[in-house]
């Protein structure tokens, strides 16, 4: 009887001791600790839509007809962008000013020509802070910049619609600050130049003023509007 309690005696304390060493080692093995997760940036790619409203300011021209001084004019547009992995991408960019600028003589044009431009662009963006919800960014490229405007003839009296489109540049850059995850607010400043015409060509008189109130043309745009993006 005593042996037999000497052995159910041992074979517990054997089993309490094996415990405590497998608690022991257990207990100094460092317990390997998780990264927080990363929430500053934006890094996977996505869509980008934006409409805006804005101004254009200090319009200048080769032709000795534009007035540089003519002072601001009302813009709007849009554009829509894609952005690989939230950084760079391309971005196709629409801009609208019913009247841009005025000219020095005012019995040639019957309005302030409207100016359009059409742009192809490259962009680069940051992302910062919490789902890249502060983006500053730089675009410029290529495209077309249009002109419409309505001429009098002098002699006849008589007004005619003219058109032209050249070649031209921009480059600019702005933020867009989301106040979720999908919707912010965009603002922009943005310069413009179309490409220099040196023989206006064939065509009426009015023709070939519209095409020399274009040639050379510069002008400035900032705008501020609403963004989404997917």
């Amino acid at each position: 009887m005593r042996f037999s309690t000497f052995v159910l005696v041992g074979t517990l304390a054997a089993g309490f001791s094996g415990t405590a060493m497998a608690q022991s080692n257990a207990s100094s093995q460092t317990t390997p600790t998780v990264a927080p997760a990363n929430n500053a940036g934006y890094t996977r790619s996505h869509w980008i839509a934006s409409g805006f409203v804005g101004g254009n300011f200090n319009a200048r021209s080769d032709s000795q007809v534009v007035d540089n001084n003519s002072g601001n004019s009302i813009d709007f547009g849009g554009e829509t962008a894609y952005l690989w992995r939230g950084v760079v991408g391309g971005e196709f960019l629409m801009d609208f000013a019913p009247s841009t600028f005025a000219v020095n003589d005012r019995f040639l044009l019957a309005d302030k020509p409207a100016v359009n431009s059409y742009m192809a662009n490259a962009i680069a963006a940051i992302p910062l802070g919490v789902d890249g919800r502060f983006q500053p960014y730089v675009s410029g490229g290529l495209g077309g910049i249009h002109l419409a405007t309505s001429i009098t003839n002098p002699v006849t009296a008589t007004t005619s619609s003219n058109h032209e489109m050249l070649g031209g540049t921009n480059i600019g850059g702005g933020a867009m600050v989301f106040a979720s995850p999908n919707w912010g607010v965009r603002g922009d400043v943005r310069y413009f130049h179309t490409s220099t015409v040196n023989d206006l060509g064939s065509g009426t008189p009015a023709d070939q003023l519209t095409k020399a109130l274009l040639s050379g043309l510069t002008f400035w745009r900032a705008n501020a509007g609403i963004t989404f993006r997917w």
